[in-house]
């Protein structure tokens, strides 16, 4: 039986969710760990899974996991730098290992993960619209479980997956980009008022005013709108 054709229709709903905006509450971190349950029911003899958004450095931005021995495995690989995960995700492919036990892959992945009970892993690489977004990977504790009919499921299910990741990335990152100018419109006010309060006490003009606060900033050694906020939040006190 072809278990990739209900979990892909369950994915196919999660990405209309996302795309009609029922997800706005949701952050990539929910998406992705939600993403992980999926997979893990998804593949025979899979007893764990994954999902990682990862940025263009090759580094994670958020990820999933169904278990601790999955999010340890996970993080291993982004502090080290290697493995399955991130090999899929580089090269674009699906990544099987057989047993980890034989492996001469990621020595430095192996090594570490050698007291974790995983010995088969496979991972697949999520695209979509030609843009890397991360991978989604499963486990099983016993050697030589994934084939490529397995292969076939997980690629089966990476298209879904992508767009959902993706478009719960691009929403952060629009977020995110929203609360940095609200941020930087915030400071310019803050150091505006700042200025304007120097002008009046010390008879400057407004260059003066600001290499003043400049000054102060490198003396503190603090922001210069932590100093703006400190003159500001002075005359408020007064």
């Amino acid at each position: 039986m072809d278990n990739s054709q209900p979990l892909a229709s369950e994915l196919a709903r999660l990405t209309g969710q996302a795309a009609g905006g029922f997800l706005t509450e949701e952050n990539a971190s929910k998406a992705v760990q939600s993403l992980s349950y999926v997979l893990r029911d998804s593949i025979p003899s899979a007893a764990g899974a994954g999902a990682s958004i990862i940025n263009a450095r090759g580094r994670r931005e958020s990820a999933g996991a169904t278990d601790p021995v999955v999010l340890r495995a996970d993080r291993l690989q982004y502090e080290l730098g290697q493995g399955p995960c991130l090999s899929a995700w580089a090269e674009q492919r699906a990544i099987i290992i057989q047993d980890t036990r034989q492996e001469t892959r990621w020595p430095k992945w192996i090594a570490a993960i050698a007291d974790l009970p995983l010995r088969s892993v496979l991972s697949a690489p999520l695209t979509t619209e030609g843009r890397r977004i991360g991978a989604i990977k499963v486990y099983s504790p016993s050697p030589l479980v994934f084939d490529d009919h397995s292969v076939f499921l997980i690629e089966r299910l990476a298209n879904p997956a992508a767009v959902l990741l993706g478009n719960v990335r691009d929403r952060e990152a629009t977020q995110r980009l929203g609360l940095q100018l609200g941020e930087a419109l915030a400071n310019r006010d803050v150091i505006s008022q700042a200025q304007g309060i120097l002008i009046e006490r010390m008879h400057l003009g407004s260059r003066a005013a600001l290499d003043v606060m400049l000054a102060s900033s490198r003396e503190e050694g603090k922001p210069l709108q932590e100093v703006a906020r400190g003159i500001v939040n002075g005359l408020a006190d007064g």
